[in-house]
């Protein structure tokens, strides 16, 4: 490919310069051929850098056309130059006008490189004057190119250049990846410099004004200057960060510091306003700053003896040899070729490289750091775990001791069911999951022919719960005898907790049976409470919710059930727990062997019929119950007429 290239191109046969000030000498007297000497300096390549410049600098390229094309296009070299317009020898009307204050889209030649496209017949002499002005370091390397040795070029370039992106760029992913796993921030300071150093390398080689802001002139003449300075401030807190100089160099971290509040100031306010020659000489002065004072930080921290400074110095010389080869091609103190053409790119990308390097040597100083603090963490190990042990003791011991006591204020909330009313028998069942439980229950004779059992359960098990039984009971007593049916006291009770509870979010369902043993009459509500059963010789009825869960909805509204009662008749109310346990399978014990249970038990007694339900509870669950709390309450109809 290289060889098909320099058959389609050639040099300048002579290439002089001349810079010119204060209007010295007319634009005629440059282009039009007279006996008045003008004094150009000769160059003696394709190449010249004569740095930054102020004024406009005129340049003279004298040539012949060796090949077989009359289509020729002469490419500058530089993808930075403000402006460049091209005079053929002895005509002042310019031949192309070129450069970026103009829009990239406006440019004679789709390249990278300001480059104008000419006629010029095979095997004839031609002599162009070239005017330039630039606010940028004034650099060119001049070549003439067939058309398709131009593309040819500019293809090949574009692999190369795409090799180097592309490694930079799976770097940047790579610790991106590597900061989402150990959350360490040097890799996400790591990603964000090469990204910006990537990003400025594009700015650099013209790729971003040909594909990105190729309509946008003001834009790229100032984006530049805004990439190099997010590019050194993350360079810098990367250094920062890896080389840990907070606390290993506190000096060299004050001043990377500085340096940083500096160029943010810089890049926030006046890189907008400033002139376009102020600007890009003071984004050069902020690079040059940034390469040499990380060079010398790591340096200084090297010979002090921090591990992690020698691949970021060796990083660092590799970039700074990168950008010397570049330099001494553009001013023509060594050949061009591919290794000084792209020297920049490949000492970026070995940069790169190498400080990706110094971030895994990190990894393994941390994993040595972390085996020592470990070492030095089992010397003293077991005195901890024996002085920890101890007042984790103590601790439970206070716990244990208040839940006991916890326990036996809770056991005083449950009414003593007992009656020597022949008409009617009562039983009951409570085993907490833990030492307080969120089950409540209570047994009231309202008047001598009118007994009211209420069931509650809180959300929620343990202390927590028990806590809302406190809060249950407190309130159902000021309650439980003032209101005649069951509907209108649960009612009551829901705005209760809705207005004085609710921003502690307390629900719980429940249920209350009035039994009138005077009308023979079973009234029933419940608040959201599974369905209870109501048996008579082998048979069942389901007394389900007739309302929603107290505490949720304002002024929900409840209804009462109501049915007659018959001698040998059975209640049972109930919470959840004596049905959602589960076995060593996590099959559910469930509802329906409940139901079967208690019509099949009519002939035990209704103590015994509790009794062996719990005893059937057990042999499933293998006597691993303590999943929820249990709560039955059971009431067998004598005579009562």
């Amino acid at each position: 490919m290289q060889k098909l290239i320099k058959a389609d191109s050639f040099t300048p046969l002579k290439l002089s310069y001349i810079k010119i000030s204060h209007s010295a000498y007319a634009i005629e007297d440059l282009v039009i051929p007279s006996n008045k000497k003008i004094p150009y300096t000769e160059s003696k390549n394709n190449s010249m850098s004569l740095g930054f410049q102020s004024d406009p600098i005129f340049i003279k390229l004298e040539g012949l056309n060796p090949t077989s094309n009359s289509k020729i296009i002469l490419d500058l070299g530089n993808s930075n130059i403000d402006e460049a317009v091209l005079f053929e020898s002895g005509n002042i009307v310019p031949l192309k006008v070129g450069g970026d204050f103009l829009p990239h889209a406006e440019w004679d030649v789709f390249s990278k490189n300001v480059a104008f496209t000419l006629d010029w017949p095979q095997g004839t002499s031609k002599t162009f004057i070239l005017e330039t002005k630039t606010s940028s370091n004034t650099s060119y390397t001049f070549r003439f190119y067939t058309k398709e040795g131009f593309y040819l070029k500019e293809s090949f370039e574009n692999i190369i250049l795409g090799f180097f992106y592309g490694t930079i760029l799976i770097m940047v992913v790579y610790n991106l990846f590597i900061y989402l796993i150990l959350r360490d921030k040097a890799y996400i300071l790591y990603s964000l410099s090469i990204f910006f150093n990537l990003a400025l390398q594009v700015y650099l080689n013209g790729i971003l004004n040909q594909h990105i802001t190729q309509h946008s002139p003001y834009l790229h003449n100032r984006i530049g200057s805004m990439i190099l300075c997010l590019s050194a401030c993350f360079g810098w807190l990367f250094a920062k960060n890896t080389l840990n100089l907070k606390e290993l160099n506190p000096k060299s971290n004050r001043v990377l510091n500085v340096f940083i509040i500096l160029t943010f100031t810089y890049l926030i306010f006046p890189i907008y306003i400033l002139d376009l020659g102020i600007l890009v000489r003071l984004s050069n002065f902020i690079a040059q700053v940034f390469v040499f004072s990380i060079f010398i930080i790591a340096l200084i921290n090297f010979y002090n003896g921090n591990r992690q400074a020698k691949l970021f110095l060796l990083g660092w010389t590799t970039l700074l040899f990168g950008i010397l080869l570049f330099t001494l091609m553009q001013n023509g103190l060594i050949p061009a070729n591919i290794v000084t053409i792209y020297s920049n790119q490949i000492g970026s990308t070995l940069e790169a490289g190498i400080l990706s390097l110094a971030l895994a040597n990190k990894i393994n100083q941390l994993k040595e750091e972390k085996v020592k603090i470990q070492e030095d963490a089992l010397l003293h190990l077991e005195d901890k775990v024996s002085e920890r042990t101890k007042i984790l003791d103590e601790s439970l011991f206070n716990i244990r001791k208040d839940l006991n006591v916890a326990k036996k204020i809770q056991q005083t909330f449950f009414s003593e069911i007992r009656t020597n009313d022949e008409r009617i028998k009562f039983e009951s069942f409570y085993q907490s999951m833990s030492e307080v439980g969120g089950d409540f229950y209570d047994m009231t004779q309202v008047t001598p022919d009118h007994y009211r059992i209420f069931v509650a359960d809180a959300t929620g098990h343990g202390i927590q719960a028990a806590l809302i039984t406190m809060a249950i009971k407190a309130e159902y007593e000021s309650l439980k005898v003032m209101y005649d049916h069951p509907n209108d006291l649960i009612f009551h009770l829901n705005q209760i907790f809705f207005n004085k509870y609710s921003n502690v979010q307390t629900i719980f369902s429940c249920a209350v049976c009035d039994i009138d043993l005077k009308k023979g009459k079973l009234l029933f509500a419940s608040a959201g409470h599974p369905d209870q059963i109501h048996v008579r010789v082998g048979e069942k009825k389901l007394l389900s919710r007739t309302g929603r869960i107290i505490g949720l909805v304002d002024h929900a509204s409840y209804r009462s059930v109501e049915m007659y009662i018959e001698e040998g008749d059975r209640i049972y109310l109930y919470t959840d727990g004596i049905f959602e346990q589960f076995d060593s399978e996590r099959e559910i014990f469930g509802e329906d062997r409940v139901y079967e249970h208690f019509i099949e038990s009519d002939r035990l007694t209704l103590a015994e019929s509790i009794k062996t339900l719990l005893q059937k509870l057990n042999h499933f669950t293998k006597y691993n119950t303590h999943q929820d709390d249990i709560t039955i309450v059971g009431c067998e109809i004598g005579r009562f007429q």
